[in-house]
């Protein structure tokens, strides 16, 4: 126990909720310290703790939420624990090929001694405090003997406080601190759970602190895409703050593994969410497609783009592209096409689908539900359109498009080596590597140009990606 301790209380917690029923589980184990605000302990706890986005976000409490914070905690009024886990006792516990050590192991690799479950905006809070960079409000401090201190502009901040006020607080301020020694995957996400029990935390919010590998993807990609693509119809902090970002992603995913078959709501993102599901093993896939889709996105978006269904519908198309290798001819006429035809769609009151229960739905009606059935039947209608412009906008990409490994090595003599568009000298073991150089057509083949020795150049694979009007995808 360290000298700055005050007290030190060993709690254990043998239920827990799960399914709809009590079930019995190993004892949590569990330490409640009171360090101690200038504490070593204290003092490096920022610095020490990792930050699992599945429960904690990055600092984001402005400088009026700080401030109340430590007049809080000097004045008694401020009892919330920070709660953490040890990384080096979880670990211990666990068995070595399990996903729990392979969790902790991620963290304990990164020189890092505990995981914050709650309390991050309180740590960051007490780390800048302590560095003299937050001030405390100007007025009149009580100390218990009742002696008055006067903080002003001039000595309001922690470095340039009067010596007695700082004497104080060194000596009679605590920070409670719960550590945790024995937990695993599934306990922290039900303590994280409990702990905000008091908090209405909405569905998104519950699986984003499930620790699966999965659940860290979403977030990654969310970090991938926001900017590009997700802020263009989810645009406030509160979509941010409360995961209705990160929802998007996972519903895109799920689509990507099982397209319109399934109903993408709350039941088959739960199941997104296990271990080794059938949609977080098709990460790599999804990542592929959601990436390039941002990148479509990112190229091409205007003011048409306003709603997360349109979003869907453009994404569901893009897939579809994907999967039957067709190619965009031009990206801004496939983009405006697309929104000319979805207006249309969406202003036309007839029914496109009736429900089970006889009720009719029009495409518009049908955009309000990610349902299984109103899914295929927008995706349907959007296809029908689709299907009108094959060969204009879009055409089917043919084998002949592609040169072989022999007109590759012609092309690179005919160059003596050398890249036309970037003067870079290509080695001869590398003139088959699609990952960094392209036979190119001069004359574009979707503009009539044919695979031809004189129609071709190999060249650097990031110039021609740079010049092309089409999908990259299909590139």
């Amino acid at each position: 126990m360290s000298v700055f301790d005050k007290t030190k209380t060993t709690m254990y917690n043998c239920q827990i909720w799960r399914n709809n029923e009590y079930t019995m589980k190993r004892p949590m184990v569990y330490e409640n310290t009171d360090h101690l605000l200038t504490s070593p302990f204290i003092t490096y706890l920022k610095d020490r703790t990792a930050l699992d986005l599945a429960f904690q976000s990055e600092s984001r409490w402005d400088l009026a939420q700080r401030i109340k914070f430590i007049v809080s905690l000097i004045t008694g009024m401020a009892p919330s624990k920070i709660v953490i886990c040890d990384i080096k006792e979880c670990m211990s516990k666990c068995d070595v090929e399990s996903y729990d050590y392979m969790y902790f192991k991620h963290w304990y690799d990164q020189g890092y001694e505990t995981i914050s479950i709650d309390g991050n905006n309180r740590t960051i809070t007490i780390s800048e405090y302590l560095s003299s960079n937050i001030p405390l409000p100007e007025g009149d401090y009580i100390l218990p003997d009742g002696k008055v201190i006067k903080l002003t502009k001039i000595n309001n901040v922690w470095s340039k406080h009067p010596p007695e006020f700082k004497k104080y607080i060194e000596n009679n301020v605590f920070v409670t601190v719960a550590r945790y020694t024995n937990a695993k995957r599934h306990d922290l996400t039900d303590l994280f759970l409990n702990i905000n029990d008091g908090m209405t935390l909405n569905q998104q919010e519950k699986r984003n602190a499930i620790l699966v590998p999965y659940a860290e993807w979403v977030r990654n990609m969310v970090s991938k895409t926001y900017n590009d693509m997700i802020k263009t119809v989810l645009n406030t902090e509160k979509q941010k703050v409360r995961r209705v970002i990160d929802e998007l992603i996972v519903e895109m995913s799920i689509y990507t593994a099982f397209g319109t078959s399934v109903t993408i709501q709350a039941a088959e993102k739960n199941k997104a969410y296990e271990d080794d599901s059938t949609v977080s093993q098709q990460t790599r896939r999804s990542e592929k497609i959601i990436s390039s889709f941002s990148d479509f996105i990112k190229r091409n978006k205007d003011s048409k783009l306003k709603d997360k269904s349109t979003l869907f519908n453009l994404f569901m198309l893009f897939v579809h592209i994907y999967e039957n290798d067709y190619a965009i001819r031009d990206e801004k006429s496939f983009y405006n096409w697309f929104f000319q035809k979805e207006n249309k769609r969406i202003g036309n009151d007839k029914p496109i689908m009736t429900t089970k229960t006889g009720e009719s739905r029009s495409y518009n009606s049908c955009n309000q539900t990610m349902s299984s059935p109103e899914l295929t039947a927008r995706f349907e209608k959007i296809i029908e359109d689709f299907n009108e412009t094959i060969d204009n906008i879009v055409f089917l990409k043919d084998a002949n498009r592609l040169y072989t490994k022999q007109e590759r090595y012609i092309l690179w003599k005919n160059q003596n080596g050398v890249c036309p568009e970037t003067g870079k000298t290509i080695p001869e073991s590398e003139i088959n590597d699609d990952t960094k150089w392209h036979a190119d057509h001069i004359i574009p083949y979707s503009k009539g140009g044919k695979t031809t020795i004189e129609n071709g150049r190999l060249i650097c694979k990031t110039a021609n990606l740079k010049k092309s009007n089409k999908l990259k995808i299909v590139a």
